[in-house]
């Protein structure tokens, strides 16, 4: 999917643009004024630039200057402004300025979707996956990934000088919980509110936890039904996130839509593959790499996370790493105690326990972004025991 800056505060062509592009493009509004615009420009990346040129909702006269400034801060996207294409003297004087063209702010979906399309058609960039870092937690069966997610991130954004959580957990996220912070507003609001997401209304509305910097974005605070968001309003909305926050953690909980799982993969840097030492978990996690579909690019990036380590336990972290077909993992030393504690009393282990070491492993992990690649895997034995199940259930 595309991606588009469009600079502009009416929200009815903020929508209008959504609608025309929809499932091919993702619109990132932006406040008007040029310094924040070129910032963002800088950070995201853009397929495309769209500058709002009506003088009253618009840079009026300081168009010349937006578009010179916009495309100094990211010349490989090409500037489109949105006004009067039967004004020949802002005409000339926004291409002049660099725009590549001028497009009519009131054309109808069609006619915005076939001119913006046929720009897009030619962007340097092409269909690429976004910007900002991006770092995915999957799981086989529902249990510890989302307390892992959220020390992950709180890591994460202390190190990046803060992060967003979106926490797929289901029914309902936990990230509240253990932050101590109120989560109110949801993947839901942000789908219903993507034609004016932007970094003001996100901070204000999303739940913030102050010591580390990290914003919160749940799919389900309550438990309440999910099912009518739409999948490419999500995927919409996650390239809008990577782009205003730049970095992201996304726990895909109990997200299970193949569309979906597809998109968080192909944009995801980092992928980490939380199980416990259990036969049942290495099966649910297998099958969910087969519904994905993985390849040797996608698993190149996966580490599995063998949560709650104990070395007697029979399932060895090398067996379960051969069994997934990965080449990389880490163990994470069992701390359900300290982690439930933490839960309760609303702080996070890895900054209430620092030296804890299940906080020491967890800040390696997060500082490295994939650790390294374990020694390799001793033969198992083919087709008997444990493995011979795995392969044949």
């Amino acid at each position: 999917m595309f991606r588009i800056v469009a600079a502009t505060t009416d929200t009815a062509l903020a929508a209008g643009l959504i609608a025309a592009l929809e499932g091919t493009a993702a619109i990132i509004r932006s406040a008007p004024e040029t310094s924040p615009l070129a910032e963002l420009c800088g950070k995201a990346k853009p397929d495309l630039i769209l500058l709002d040129a009506d003088p009253v909702e618009g840079f009026g006269t300081a168009l010349t200057e937006a578009v010179r400034a916009v495309a100094a801060a990211d010349p490989d996207a090409p500037v489109i402004v949105l006004g009067d294409e039967g004004d020949a003297r802002s005409v000339l004087r926004a291409i002049r300025a660099g725009a590549a063209d001028v497009i009519d702010r009131g054309g109808d979906r069609e006619a915005l979707r076939s001119q913006l399309g046929q720009h897009l058609a030619g962007a340097p960039r092409g269909d690429t996956g976004g910007s900002g870092t991006m770092t995915l937690v999957l799981n086989g069966q529902p249990g510890g990934e989302g307390l892992f997610a959220v020390n992950l991130a709180v890591l994460r954004a202390k190190a990046a000088g803060g992060a967003l959580l979106i926490d797929g957990a289901l029914p309902s996220s936990e990230a509240g919980a253990a932050l101590n912070v109120p989560l109110n507003y949801t993947m839901r609001d942000a789908a219903q509110d993507l034609s004016r997401l932007d970094r003001t209304l996100l901070s204000s509305a999303l739940g913030h936890h102050v010591a580390s910097g990290l914003h919160i974005l749940p799919l389900a605070v309550a438990g309440e039904e999910v099912h009518d968001i739409a999948p490419d309003a999500i995927v919409s909305m996650l390239l809008v996130l990577r782009a205003l926050f730049g970095e992201v953690v996304l726990n895909a909980g109990g997200i299970r839509h193949p569309g979906l799982l597809d998109e968080f993969v192909r944009a995801a840097g980092r992928i980490y593959l939380v199980a416990p030492q259990k036969f049942t978990a290495v099966k649910a996690c297998r099958d969910l790499l087969v519904q994905i579909g993985p390849n040797a690019q996608m698993l190149d990036r996966v580490t599995l996370v063998v949560e709650d380590h104990m070395p007697g336990i029979g399932l060895t972290e090398e067996q379960m790493r051969e069994a997934l077909g990965v080449r990389r993992s880490v163990r994470l030393p069992a701390a359900r105690v300290e982690l439930i504690n933490a839960l309760n009393a609303g702080r996070p282990l890895v900054l209430e326990q620092p030296r804890a070491p299940y906080s020491r492993a967890l800040e390696k992990l997060a500082a490295e972004g994939v650790s390294a690649p374990s020694l390799a895997a001793r033969p198992a034995s083919r087709g008997i025991g444990l493995f011979g199940r795995l392969r044949t259930s």
